[in-house]
């Protein structure tokens, strides 16, 4: 299907934006830490036209599904459209001299869903951008990414950070995007050329994705509050004073991320320095935190992480917000076809592939 053949006309705007796996740094950025993610090849495209009809009418080509509103009021049961709808409400909220102007939108994605790279944020800066285009208000892509946030934290109400839509708005392919979730200063890094890396598909729904990253969210906020600061990015390991911590869950989530944040930083130098090994430690280090501490694992994830080891991977973790989705591994190019033959015996070469 296309544009025409759903809404009988050309589209006047397209835009889009790509998904992220993230190469280190997780539940750093609502922290006020560090992030260090990278863009991927999915991506989502978002065409648009005005609707003389007074409707707004939305034809997703993935759910082969269309649908018609007038109000911006969320579903009840949490359907993808409501990210439509966030995305037009949040966008007029901060134009209110746009009069609401109604629409035609048809999306196309080659984002898996509920696998951990963002494919929610890359819709809503898509999005976004095509509704910057539409009506000419001139938004920088740091400003779209802030208003994607908005849509996921205010509307949909997942209490995420604001790394996913800034990788997303900002970055360039081929270049890790390491940024400083407080401040939003961000730096474009080389990847060196002899380093591969790759996704596996966990093939695991994050079903219990959006209540238990808003009960980790929570349990961070109060780790902050027995350490009294306002955000544990602000916290290096050798300033962690444990003994201010009487609950050993909240205790473990702060370790986590406050550890997590200084493999962040150093993992900015490992690229710089171009040394793969540190860099693929300090991945592992990531998951064993990310599992033990944090408890956002499977054991069908630790077996992925595990086998990608074996098979010759410098590094591999959990990638995304956690409890199933992709793992993210580390290789040199001079291992990646033995790598990659040992990894074909144990899952399909479809749910392989490169970044």
């Amino acid at each position: 299907m296309s544009f025409k053949d759903i809404f009988n006309e050309d589209c006047l705007f397209t835009n889009k934006a790509h998904a992220r796996v993230n190469l280190i740094g997780e539940h750093t950025d609502y922290t006020g830490g560090y992030v260090m993610p990278c863009l991927l090849n999915f991506n989502t495209i978002i065409q648009i036209s005005k609707n003389k009809n007074k409707v707004y009418q939305v034809y997703s080509e993935n759910f082969k599904e269309k649908k018609d509103f007038n109000d911006f009021i969320k579903s009840k049961n949490n359907d993808w459209i409501d990210y439509v709808k966030g995305c037009l409400f949040v966008f007029y909220d901060e134009n209110k001299h746009i009069h609401n102007t109604h629409l035609n939108i048809f999306i196309t994605s080659t984002i898996p869903i509920g696998r951990g790279i963002s494919s929610s944020s890359a819709l809503c800066v898509a999005i976004l951008k095509v509704l910057n285009n539409c009506f000419g208000t001139q938004y920088s892509d740091k400003h779209i990414a802030i208003l994607a946030q908005k849509v996921e934290r205010n509307y949909i109400g997942v209490s995420g950070g604001i790394m996913d839509q800034m990788v997303s708005s900002i970055g360039i392919n081929n270049k890790a995007f390491y940024l400083d979730c407080l401040s939003l200063k961000y730096e474009l890094l080389d990847l060196p050329s002899d380093w591969v890396f790759c996704l596996v598909d966990s093939a695991v729904q994050r079903n219990l994705r959006d209540s238990s990253y808003n009960e980790r969210y929570s349990q961070l906020k109060r780790a902050e509050e027995y350490l009294n600061v306002e955000y544990l990015g602000s916290v290096k390991p050798s300033q962690f004073d444990q003994s201010k911590i009487n609950d050993e869950l909240i205790l473990k989530r702060a370790r986590h991320v406050i550890t997590e944040n200084d493999r962040v930083l150093r993992a900015k130098e490992a690229i710089l320095n171009k040394d793969i090994k540190l860099f693929g430690n300090l991945m592992s280090n990531s998951h064993k935190s990310y599992a033990e501490d944090f408890e956002a694992s499977t054991k069908d994830v630790d077996e992925i992480v595990e086998r990608s080891l074996s098979s010759g991977a410098e590094g591999a973790r959990l990638t995304g917000g956690g409890f199933g989705g992709f793992t993210v591994s580390l290789i040199h190019s001079d291992n990646y076809q033995e790598w990659k033959k040992n990894m074909d015996n144990f899952y399909d070469s479809k749910n392989i592939f490169e970044v």
